[in-house]
C-alpha cells in the first residue's frame, strides 16, 4: 500500500488538505503536516465526505470548531478549526457551503461561538506599511513588496533598502491575501519589482501567496524571492515548482541583514528584468 492510500485511508486523522499547483499539504490535528504529489482534486475525488472551501482547500467537517460570516459583501468567510488553523472560504462557495457548514457547527455552545475573536487580517484587510514617504522618493520611484510578520526583518530588509537602494520603496504586508488584492489593484507601470515572502515554515498561506503571483500572466514576470526559517521535507521542490524564482534557506536573524543585501545585489544589481521591472535609478542591470 503506497503512502498516498494510507492516508486516504486514514482519512478521520485529517483535518484539512490544502493545495498548491500539483502538490497538496495533507493537515493532521496532531501530527506533521505532509505534502504528496498529487494535486487537491485527487482528494477531493477520494474523500467524498470532505468539503472544498475554497480552490485551495478541502476541509474535514468533523474538525469545524467555528464558522464566521463574511462580514461584507466582497469578503471572505472564515472557518476556525480545531487545530486552531483559520481558512477563507471563498466568496463564490459561500452561498452554495452555508447551510452544510451551518450543520457542522450546531453542537458548538453559542457562547464559544462569541469567546473567541476571528482576527481581522484573514478577512482579507488590507494591513500596508509604507517604509518611505512619498515626499522623499524620486517621481520615478519603484516598489518592492514584502510579506513578512516578525518585525525584527521587517526592520533589517527596510534598512537594506533605505541605505543602499533610496530610489526604491518598500511596501510590507501582514498575509499573502492582502499583497495580491494590492496587486490587483495596482496599474502596470506601478507593480514592484521584486516580491520577497518571508515565511517561519512552507505552509498553504505562503504556497498560495506563490501560487497566485506566478499564475498570474503579468504578475508571473516579477521576481518573487522566498524566505524559510524552518525547511522540512519537499519544501525547497514544492517552492520551486510552485515558480520561486529564488528559495533561501535563512533561519539565523543575525545574519538576516547580509542575505537580504546579497538579494538586493543580485536582482536589483545585477539581474537582466523585464523592462517595465528595470530600475531607472541608479543600479546597473544586465539588457
Amino acid at each position: 500500500m503506497t503512502q498516498i492510500q494510507e492516508i486516504v485511508n486514514n482519512s478521520a486523522a485529517i483535518t484539512h488538505l490544502t493545495g498548491a499547483s500539483n502538490y497538496t499539504w495533507v493537515h493532521f490535528l496532531s501530527e506533521p503536516q505532509v505534502l504528496l504529489s498529487k494535486p487537491l482534486t485527487y482528494f477531493e475525488s477520494q474523500l467524498p465526505s470532505y468539503v472544498r472551501i475554497h480552490k485551495t482547500s478541502l476541509i474535514n467537517p468533523a474538525y469545524i470548531q467555528r464558522i464566521q460570516p463574511p462580514k461584507r459583501a466582497k469578503s471572505p468567510g472564515t472557518i476556525v478549526l480545531k487545530s486552531g488553523e483559520q481558512l477563507p472560504i471563498s466568496r463564490r462557495r459561500w452561498l452554495e457551503l452555508a447551510d452544510l457548514l451551518t450543520v457542522a457547527q450546531q453542537n458548538e455552545k453559542p457562547e464559544d461561538v462569541l469567546a473567541t475573536k476571528v482576527p481581522e487580517l484573514e478577512n482579507g484587510q488590507l494591513e500596508e506599511e509604507l517604509i518611505q514617504s512619498e515626499q522623499a522618493m524620486p517621481l520615478s520611484k519603484q516598489w518592492l513588496f514584502a510579506f513578512c510578520q516578525d518585525e525584527k526583518r521587517r526592520t533589517k530588509i527596510s534598512q537594506g533598502i533605505h541605505e543602499k537602494w533610496p530610489h526604491y520603496a518598500i511596501r510590507f504586508f501582514d498575509n499573502g491575501t492582502s499583497l495580491i488584492e494590492k496587486m490587483i489593484g495596482t496599474a502596470t507601470n506601478d507593480l514592484p519589482t521584486l516580491v520577497l515572502l518571508d515565511v517561519r515554515k512552507v505552509g498553504w498561506a505562503a504556497m498560495n501567496t506563490l501560487e497566485s503571483i506566478k499564475s498570474n500572466k503579468l504578475f508571473c514576470r516579477i521576481p518573487t524571492v522566498i524566505f524559510i526559517r524552518e525547511l522540512a521535507g519537499s519544501d525547497v521542490e514544492a517552492c520551486y515548482a510552485a515558480g520561486a524564482n529564488s528559495v533561501v534557506r535563512q533561519s539565523s536573524d543575525e545574519t538576516f541583514d547580509d542575505v537580504v543585501d546579497r538579494i538586493y545585489r543580485y536582482w536589483l544589481n545585477f539581474a537582466a528584468l523585464p523592462a517595465n521591472l528595470r530600475s531607472n535609478g541608479t543600479g546597473t542591470l544586465i539588457k
